[in-house]
Formats: C-alpha cells, structure tokens, sequence
C-alpha cells in the first residue's frame, strides 16, 4: 500500500522482499527509520523512494503518483461499471477481480490500499479470502468492505466476524460507499484521492 509511513512489512512489500531484509538495511544504515513509542520501525516515504533510486530498485508508479489503489471484487458486470464509473471520477486507481483467485493474485501483486469485496463469487468466497487475506502480516491492514447481496442476518453477523471492516448491502448507495472509503483512505470530502 502506498502512504506517507511505511512499516517494514509495507516497505518490504512495495520493494518486493522480505520484511527482515528491510529490518537489515535500516540496522546497517542504508535506510533511514525512526521508532514508534511502542518499539516499531516506520520508514517515511520520502525516505524509502530515495533508498530505492540509490539502490536501483524498481519503483512502482502508483509510489511516485499518490493515487490510492482499489481493487473491486465482484462478477457482476453491470455492478462493476458502475463502480468504475463512480470511484475513477475519484481520482482512485482501480483494479478488478471476478473470483477469490483473482483478488489474491491482484493483493500481493498491486498492492491495493483498500479492497471492496463481494462475498458471493465463483472460486474462493469473500470468507475464505478474508481468512487467508488477515492471517498473512503482509495483507492483514488492508481495509476490507464487504458489499453484497447476502443481508440475512446470519449472513452479516458471519460477515462482520470474518474480520472486514464495514458491511454495505446491495444495491449501493454510491455517496455512502464513497464517505466510507474515504474514511478508510483518511481522505478529505473535499479533495480528489490523493496522497498527501
């Protein structure tokens, strides 16, 4: 994910490596860190760019431009239009996914900084990837809101415990789903989605 302040987790993401290789190159003083209060390495963005150009490391666009990245989870077709047409009039950088199989490729290959996940999809199911999705310490911070057709409430209790962060039922109501992802991004009603 891309922010302002990274962890070695989100570092070693955005470097693709592991996050004790980062924890090595702060320790040896290739890259500038400071500790949080509680004992945790936060590496600032400024920070982590200027160690990837000095080591020649690859730097992804969405690192340079700020733009948030979401990817959208759905095989709905008409319901994914519509997104699109409401979420990239955001200035949001948008993936998407049809199935559970396709959205575990897409987090660990683009990085999303929010994901709006279905939970009725063909393949893995928006449980199992939640499970798998907040088990792994690389994936778990990414916010997660469920937005599905599912509102028994059997259903939105399993959905809430499977550790999202909010629950939409369909159909959306596209200026609600908005507030909620810009509460999450720590994004203000007035500015277009971009880093600060």
């Amino acid at each position: 994910m891309i922010s302002n302040i990274f962890s070695t987790y989100s570092a070693a993401n955005l470097c693709n490596v592991h996050h004790t290789t980062v924890i090595n190159w702060i320790k040896e003083g290739k890259l500038q860190a400071y500790v949080t209060p509680g004992g945790h390495r936060r590496i600032k963005k400024d920070d982590l760019l200027e160690f990837m150009r000095t080591y020649k490391l690859p730097i992804p666009m969405e690192a340079l431009s700020g733009k948030k990245r979401l990817l959208i989870a759905d095989d709905d077709d008409e319901f994914l239009e519509e997104l699109q047409d409401a979420l990239s009039a955001q200035g949001f950088d948008l993936d998407f996914a049809r199935d559970g199989f396709e959205v575990g490729v897409s987090v660990y290959q683009k990085k999303p900084d929010l994901l709006l996940l279905d939970f009725k999809m063909p393949g893995l199911d928006g449980f199992r990837v939640c499970e798998i999705l907040k088990r792994d310490k690389a994936t778990a911070d990414i916010p997660i809101i469920a937005i599905t057709a599912l509102t028994s409430a059997k259903d939105k209790a399993r959905i809430k415990k499977s550790g999202v962060n909010e629950y939409i039922s369909k159909p959306v109501d596209m200026d609600y789903l908005l507030k909620i992802i810009k509460k999450y991004l720590k994004v203000t009603n007035n500015h277009k989605v971009l880093a600060c």
